[in-house]
């Protein structure tokens, strides 16, 4: 469980948070995990499809359609996900383009990305899992479910 505090010039709110209760934004801390190239942009309206190409392949398992990434500091929704062309896409809105400073920059400029920590959390527990004595309990959760897919094909 998280404690989140929010401050205020009056007061200290303290309130719980479990970490499931927190997977609609993006959880990232602001470190860079690589770089990536604006590749593309175009409109649609008044919003604005960015595709970008990451120079660290190995990061890929971590981006998924309708997943976070922070680029630039900024938490967006990727939009697609191309593994076999190294690229990603992100929608700007209207909005979000008024407020973040990536709207203003053109292809072929770089940028910073940090992928969602909690495929990294997950990835981590699962290995661990694999590592532990065969009493761990997640071990045992996967093993069921391996199970349980190939009994059914």
């Amino acid at each position: 469980m998280l404690v989140l505090v929010a401050i205020s010039s009056r007061q200290v709110h303290r309130r719980s948070v479990h970490l499931l209760q927190i997977h609609s934004s993006c959880c990232s801390q602001g470190h860079v995990d690589a770089t990536a190239s604006i590749v593309s942009e175009s409109r649609d309206g008044d919003s604005c499809h960015l595709v970008f190409r990451l120079e660290q392949p190995d990061l890929f398992p971590y981006l998924i359609p309708k997943g976070y990434v922070a680029i630039d500091g900024a938490s967006l929704t990727l939009t697609a996900v191309s593994d076999s062309q190294c690229t990603f896409s992100v929608m700007l809105i209207k909005h979000t383009q008024e407020k973040i400073t990536l709207a203003s920059k053109q292809s072929g400029e770089k940028v910073n990305v940090e992928v969602d920590m909690m495929g990294k959390y997950v990835e981590k527990s699962v290995l661990a899992a694999f590592r532990a004595d065969s009493s761990s309990q997640l071990r045992t959760l996967i093993e069921k479910v391996v199970e349980s897919v190939l009994a059914s094909k």
